[in-house]
C-alpha cells in the first residue's frame, strides 16, 4: 500500500497549479521542419510569434459562415492505425482524436471537465462516479450507455501501461448502478487518474462495447469498426496515401466550461483530408499551389514563395524533443549498451547543439535542454543539463571503463526528417571517439512496431521525438512510457509520483529524484526542445490552444 501524505486531492486546483502558458499551434510527432525560418513578413526570417492567436482574435467571420469546406493537411508518414491502442504517432492520433472522445476531457490549462460523461469524486477522493451524458451518439447511430464506457475503460487499461499505473492499479471495485452510471472505488487517492483517462492523445477513447470487448487482445483493423462519438467520422482510408474525415452530422457541441481541447467542438469544416507528403519540397509546393491548408517541415529557401502565394506562418514551442534511446530490454542483454559507462561515453561525446542545428538549421528554433518537463511546468529543473556539454576526453575515459572493444552498435532510425537528421550527426559523434556504428534507416511502420515490442533485440540505439509534458511527469513518455528501461529505483520513484498530490512538494521532489537517477543511469538522452513552424493557407483561421493539433474549431474566414 502506498503511503499518502495528503488527505484529498482537488484535481481542478492541482491541474491549475500545473498549467503552463502555451501558444496556439499544436504539436506533432514529426514536428521537425529542417531549414525552416519562415517569418510572416520579416525579411530576415524572424517569426512574429502568436500570429495564430492574433488572427483568430481579429477575424470577424460570422458564426454561420464558418461552416464549410475541406481542410487539407499533410503528414510525412502514413497513418497505419486508427485504433486508440496504437496512438503512438501524430499520423495516428491526430485523425484519431477527431473520431473518438474520452469519458472526461482536459483543457489547455490542465483542468478536467465532463466529456462523454459527467464525473464526480467523493469527498475522500476514493470513489469516482461517471455518468454518461444524455443523448451522446456513436457514428453508427447507437446511443452511448454505461456498458460502452466500462468496456472502453477496460480495454484502455489493458493496452495503456500509463493508464494502468495511474488509474487501473487503484481500482478495487467497479459497480454499474444503472444504464448510465458506473462507480469506481479506489484503494487510495489516485492523484492523476482523471488527467490520465482524459488526456487528448493518450487517454481512454470511448467506442461501442462490442468492439472494445472483441479486441481486448487484438488491434482494430477494419474500417467498419472505427467508431467513436467525436465531431468527425471516418469516410475513407487508403492506408499508404491518405484518409478523409467527414463531419458527424448528429454530433451536438457540448459546452463543458473548459477551454482549448475541452471547449465545445463545432466541426466547422465539412471534411478534413489527411495525405502523405514525405518530401519537404512537395510540402512547400503543395502549400504554394493550394493543395494543402496546413504543413510543417518547409524549406527555408521556399519561404518567400510561400509568402508570395499568400501563405502565412507561426512558431510554437510545444515540447517536442529529439532523444537518443538505448535498448536496455532483457532481449538485448548481450549488448554493450547495457554498460552504464558506455552510455555515459555516448552522452559525453554528443554535441547536442550541432545535432539540433542539423535538423532546424536556425538556432532560434531549438533549445538544448535535457529535462523531461517543459520549462512552463513547476516540475522543471536543471539536473539533466549538468552533463549535456560535449567532453571528448571524458567520453574516452568512459568508453575505456566500459570495456568496449570495437563491436558494432546497431543504430535504427525512422525515415522521417527529424529522426534521421538527429541520428546522422549523433552517430558521427560516436565514430569520432572510436565507436563502430551501423546506421540503419527503417520505414516508420516497421520502426514503430519494433520499438514498441519489448522483445525486439535487433537494435542497440534509436532516435525518437517525444513530447514533454507541462502537467505532470507521469503523463510524459520520458518518465512513464519507455519499455526499454526499468529498474527498482525507477519503479520506487514512479510509485511516489503516482501517490503524492500533483504539484506538491513531495511530488516535485520525487521528480527531482527521477532526474538524478536518469542523469546517473543514462537510459536515454534528451537533447532539447524544438520550436515548430506552422504554415497555413491564406484564409485559414486556426483555433487551437495548447500543444495538440486539433482542427474541429478552425475554419476558413469569409471572403
Amino acid at each position: 500500500m502506498k503511503k499518502i501524505h495528503v488527505r484529498i486531492l482537488s484535481v481542478l486546483s492541482a491541474a491549475a497549479l500545473l498549467a503552463g502558458a502555451l501558444s496556439a499551434c499544436g504539436g506533432q510527432q514529426q514536428a521537425s521542419d529542417p531549414g525552416s525560418t519562415g517569418g510572416q513578413t520579416q525579411a530576415g526570417g524572424e517569426f512574429t510569434e502568436g500570429t495564430s492567436a492574433d488572427r483568430l482574435a481579429a477575424d470577424t467571420t460570422p458564426e454561420e459562415e464558418k461552416y464549410g469546406g475541406t481542410m487539407r493537411l499533410n503528414f510525412n508518414g502514413a497513418t497505419n492505425s486508427l485504433d486508440p491502442a496504437q496512438f503512438f504517432t501524430n499520423q495516428n492520433y491526430v485523425p484519431g482524436y477527431h473520431i473518438y472522445e474520452s469519458p472526461v476531457q482536459v483543457a489547455d490549462d490542465g483542468t478536467v471537465w465532463a466529456g462523454v460523461c459527467e464525473y464526480a469524486m467523493s469527498e475522500d477522493n476514493l470513489q469516482l462516479t461517471l455518468t454518461v451524458r444524455d443523448g451522446v451518439k456513436f457514428h453508427n447511430g447507437d446511443t452511448v450507455d454505461v456498458n460502452d464506457v466500462v468496456a472502453s475503460i477496460d480495454r484502455f487499461l489493458t493496452y495503456s501501461s500509463t493508464g494502468q499505473a495511474n488509474f487501473g492499479d487503484y481500482i478495487v471495485d467497479t459497480q454499474v448502478q444503472d444504464d448510465m452510471t458506473v462507480v469506481y472505488t479506489l484503494s487510495e487517492v489516485a492523484p492523476i487518474a482523471l488527467l490520465t483517462i482524459g488526456e487528448l492523445k493518450g487517454g481512454c477513447k470511448i467506442m461501442p462495447a462490442e468492439i472494445a470487448q472483441a479486441h481486448m487482445d487484438s488491434y482494430i483493423t477494419e474500417d467498419s469498426e472505427i467508431i467513436g462519438t467525436g465531431p468527425y467520422m471516418l469516410e475513407s482510408w487508403n492506408r499508404e496515401t491518405d484518409l478523409t474525415l467527414t463531419r458527424f452530422e448528429d454530433y451536438v457541441p457540448f459546452e463543458s466550461g473548459g477551454t482549448g481541447p475541452a471547449a465545445a467542438k463545432h466541426a466547422y469544416f465539412d471534411k478534413i483530408y489527411c495525405s502523405v507528403a514525405s518530401d519537404q519540397t512537395a510540402r512547400a509546393n503543395g502549400m504554394i499551389g493550394g493543395v494543402f491548408d496546413y504543413s510543417t517541415s518547409i524549406l527555408t529557401a521556399m519561404a518567400p514563395q510561400l509568402q508570395n502565394a499568400g501563405c502565412w506562418s507561426d512558431k510554437d514551442w510545444n515540447g517536442w524533443s529529439p532523444t537518443v534511446i538505448f535498448n536496455l530490454s532483457e532481449a538485448n542483454a548481450g549488448s554493450i549498451v547495457q554498460d552504464v559507462n558506455f552510455r555515459r561515453a555516448v552522452r559525453a561525446c554528443l554535441d547536442a547543439d550541432s545535432i539540433l542545428l542539423s535538423t532546424k538549421t536556425d538556432p532560434t528554433q531549438y533549445e538544448v535542454d535535457g529535462c523531461p518537463m517543459m520549462p512552463s511546468s513547476p516540475y522543471y529543473n536543471d539536473i539533466l543539463n549538468q552533463n549535456m556539454g560535449q567532453d571528448l576526453e571524458k567520453a574516452q575515459e568512459y568508453l575505456e571503463a566500459s570495456g568496449y572493444n570495437g563491436e558494432t552498435i546497431r543504430w535504427w532510425c525512422a525515415d522521417s526528417d527529424s529522426y534521421y537528421t538527429t541520428a546522422l550527426p549523433a552517430s558521427e559523434n560516436l565514430k569520432a571517439i572510436g565507436v563502430n556504428v551501423e546506421l540503419e534507416l527503417m520505414d516508420v511502420t516497421t520502426y514503430e512496431a519494433s520499438y514498441n515490442d519489448p522483445n525486439c533485440a535487433d537494435f542497440d540505439i534509436c532516435c525518437r521525438e517525444t513530447q514533454k509534458s507541462y502537467l505532470h511527469p507521469l503523463l510524459s513518455q520520458f518518465v512513464s512510457g519507455y519499455l526499454l528501461w526499468d529498474s527498482p529505483e525507477r519503479t520506487e520513484i514512479v510509485e511516489r509520483l503516482g501517490s503524492t498530490a500533483a504539484g506538491s512538494e513531495e511530488s516535485v521532489q520525487a521528480f527531482a529524484d527521477f532526474c538524478t537517477l536518469l542523469d546517473d543511469q543514462v537510459p536515454y538522452i534528451i537533447l532539447g526542445d524544438f520550436g515548430t513552424v506552422c504554415w497555413y493557407s491564406e484564409n485559414m483561421i486556426p483555433d487551437r490552444q495548447g500543444v495538440d493539433m486539433y482542427w474541429w474549431n478552425s475554419y476558413f474566414k469569409a471572403a
